[in-house]
Parts: structure tokens; C-alpha cells; sequence
């Protein structure tokens, strides 16, 4: 996503929140009660929009699809603590009871009315897949509607990126490739696809090795080759941080210096090298 496309992804979350104070009072409480949480929703609504907008969603149906990344796992604060931050993995039994969030979910909205059910189908189904295999329900195919479909391609592609306590980060690329093999079988193949076009194989803001060995920020997509984005060089090859990082765009100055092409080695998990993007780039 160009920085352009995600400010006006915010101006549209921020417009259906005013819109829909019940919406704005559940993150609040959600935000005060697990920023861990609350955090994930938000790059999930964001990465929702994001979708929608690819697929040429109208303005309500990206409104909708924001709430429902904004509070799919409202559920998770009635949740004990120890059991969200618990490192390893969880017994079956604790499983169960992580599993149980969904219903929360849907029992905490219930308690304000007129909710669209496109929201509340979308929170509801956020972890069913499509050979059978997700919760609550089990559902499969066709009986699992399209915002749940989406939902739950973003839901854990937020989650494969973000460190949680029983499991590292990954990277953008890493996460996308793992996503992309499990269409068809846990995700709609199709909309796993789109959903690859509408974030970009390299996401704007993730760290990149260029093939020179310097590690690079992805600034902006070049639309007519997405693997040769435009990119904030932040290192020197030996990964010792440049004084004065430089853009270079990989489609239109592939050599940067070199004798040879350069391309994107490969992506990197956030943090990588103790670098932080924000610095120079996202602040």
C-alpha cells in the first residue's frame, strides 16, 4: 500500500468510528484493557480496508470491513490473561478456552444493538477455513460468507508478522508465501491472490536484504513490477547503518553503484539488525 492509499484507509476507519459510537466505546475498552490486542485489530482493520478498496468495495462496505478488524477479538478481554500471554504451546484444553473468544465477541456486541449482521458474520466466522478445519463452526466452502473469507486472510497474516509469546515473527514475504500455500485449502485461493495484489509482495514499511547486501525500507510499489519497488537504503553492505540512507528505485536504477542488477535478496522480520524503519522513514 502507498503511504497516500493508507492515509485515506485511516480517514475512512476514522469517519465510520464517529459514525458508530458503540464501535468507538468497545475499542476504547478494548484499547484500555490489552493494547496487545487492540494493536493486532488495527493493523487487521487496516489491512481489511486495504482489501476491500483492491476489490472495489463502496465507502459502507470499507466502513463495515474495518469494524470488523477492529473488533473481531473484542472477545479475548474476557479471556484470562495468563492464558493470552502464556509462551509454548497450549494444551487442548486451553485451546478450547482461547477458541471461546469468538463467542464472546458476539456476546459482547449483542449487548448494544443494530450491529450490521455483515460485521457480526464477519467476527463470527474470522477463524473458519475452507476444508472444514476452523472454529467455531466448521464451517466450509460456500458456508463461509465473503467478509469472514477476507477476515480471516488478514487476521492471520497480522498475526504471522507480529511477535507473540509462543511464536517469532516472521516476515511480510514469509507470511504472504506461507498464506499463498494454504489457499484452497484453509483460504479462498482466489481471494488469497488479491489479497497478495492489495498488500504488495514487499508491504510498504517492511525491511528488505538487497541482493548488494544492504538492508532497505520498501518506501512505494512500482505497479508494472512489484518485486523492483522503491526503496530507502539504510545500511551498508556489512548491515552497519548508513549516516545518510538513500532512496533508490530498483526498476528504474537497478544497479545502484554496482556492476550488477539489484534486486531484493530477501524480506526481513521487523527489527532486524536493530533497525527501526520509523526513524527515517514512518515517523
Amino acid at each position: 500500500m502507498e503511504i497516500n492509499r493508507v492515509e485515506e484507509v485511516v480517514g475512512d476507519m476514522v469517519e465510520s468510528m464517529v459514525r458508530n459510537p458503540d464501535a468507538l466505546m468497545w475499542i476504547a475498552r478494548l484499547r484500555e484493557q490489552d493494547k496487545t490486542v487492540y494493536s493486532h485489530g488495527l493493523q487487521v482493520a487496516v489491512y481489511l480496508v486495504a482489501f476491500g478498496r483492491h476489490l472495489g468495495y463502496p465507502k459502507a462496505d470499507l466502513s463495515q470491513l474495518g469494524t470488523i478488524g477492529l473488533l473481531l477479538d473484542i472477545g479475548k478481554i474476557r479471556l484470562p490473561r495468563e492464558l493470552l500471554e502464556k509462551h509454548g504451546r497450549l494444551s487442548s484444553g486451553e485451546f478450547e478456552t482461547v477458541k471461546a473468544h469468538v463467542a464472546h465477541s458476539l456476546d459482547i456486541l449483542e449487548e448494544t444493538p443494530n450491529w450490521p449482521p455483515e460485521i457480526l458474520e464477519g467476527i463470527a466466522q474470522h477463524h473458519e477455513r475452507m476444508n472444514g478445519s476452523g472454529y467455531p463452526k466448521g464451517l466450509k466452502d460456500d458456508e463461509i460468507g465473503h467478509f469472514g473469507r477476507m477476515a480471516g486472510i488478514a487476521d492471520c497474516f497480522a498475526a504471522l508478522t507480529k511477535s507473540r509469546p509462543y511464536a517469532e515473527a516472521v516476515s511480510s514475504y514469509e507470511a504472504l508465501r506461507s498464506i499463498s500455500s494454504w489457499g484452497g485449502e484453509f483460504f479462498h485461493a482466489p481471494l488469497v491472490e488479491q489479497f497478495i495484489q492489495a498488500i504488495g509482495v514487499f508491504p510498504v514499511g517492511s525491511l528488505v536484504e538487497l541482493s548488494s547486501g544492504e538492508v532497505a525500507v520498501v518506501v512505494s510499489h512500482n505497479k508494472v513490477r512489484r518485486l523492483k519497488p522503491r526503496v530507502l537504503i539504510l545500511t551498508a553492505a556489512d548491515k552497519t547503518p548508513s549516516a545518510y540512507p538513500v532512496m533508490a528505485d530498483l526498476l528504474y536504477d537497478p544497479k545502484l553503484g554496482g556492476s550488477e542488477p539489484a534486486f531484493i535478496r530477501r524480506s526481513l522480520p521487523a527489527g532486524a539488525y536493530g533497525l527501526d524503519p520509523r526513524e527515517n522513514y514512518l515517523s
